[in-house]
């Protein structure tokens, strides 16, 4: 009768066991299949969406170049906010960054840059003066991290307020300010980027106002 017990328990706690491990084994899979699996590059279109760097959250690969460009409905602007970055670090990042340009034009003759980071900087929230952004990651032979991970969404010009600021300014005269001048201090971890254009054959006089704490 002992025996048949103990053979029974034994029998028992086998199916248990057998059980959880197949309810891991599901739900591993599960968290698998919803998280999305990020490749180099593409053309985006949407509200808002997540783009990431190669095989983000793994190491991402040597020698590569990657560009994605993202396209909001018309009328409003493409904000994008680094959730997480791991880079190889370097202080004037020469060897693996990502740079983020206004438009879906890319280098200096054509492109406006609104920032180039590497390392685990997380910048502030960035914001296209109209509805196409340009991200590139490129990354040399050497050492590498993790990548990065960032959110995209559209926002009317002007809507997200102190967050919102930069673009691109053609009028003959004019002033720009920092966000919240003079009311308050500028927010912390804000980039703002302003192109500033003259007609042709003509410069332009620029005088600022203010301090920057040091």
């Amino acid at each position: 009768m002992l025996k048949n017990r103990h053979s029974a328990d034994t029998t028992m706690r086998s199916i248990i066991c057998c059980a959880l491990g197949l309810l891991l084994l599901t739900e591993v899979h599960a968290q698998s299949q919803r998280r999305p699996a990020f490749t180099c590059g593409g053309n985006i279109t949407g509200d808002s969406g997540v783009i990431g760097s190669q095989g983000y959250p793994g190491v991402y690969p040597p020698n590569t170049k990657c560009v994605w460009r993202i396209t909001v409905p018309e009328g409003k602007v493409v904000v994008l906010s680094f959730r997480f970055i791991d880079l190889e670090n370097d202080n004037l990042c020469r060897y693996d960054y990502v740079d983020v340009y206004n438009g879906h034009a890319s280098g200096h003759a054509n492109g406006q840059r609104l920032g180039r980071f590497c390392g685990t900087f997380r910048p502030g929230a960035l914001v296209a003066t109209g509805n196409k952004m340009l991200v590139q990651m490129v990354s040399d032979a050497n050492t590498a991290g993790s990548g990065f991970l960032a959110v995209y969404s559209a926002s009317h010009p002007h809507e997200r307020g102190d967050q919102y600021c930069g673009g691109r300014l053609e009028k003959p005269s004019g002033s720009f300010k920092t966000p919240n001048w003079p009311e308050k201090d500028y927010p912390a971890g804000v980039t703002c980027s302003w192109h500033i254009v003259a007609p042709r054959n003509q410069v332009r006089q620029f005088a600022a106002h203010g301090e920057i704490p040091r």
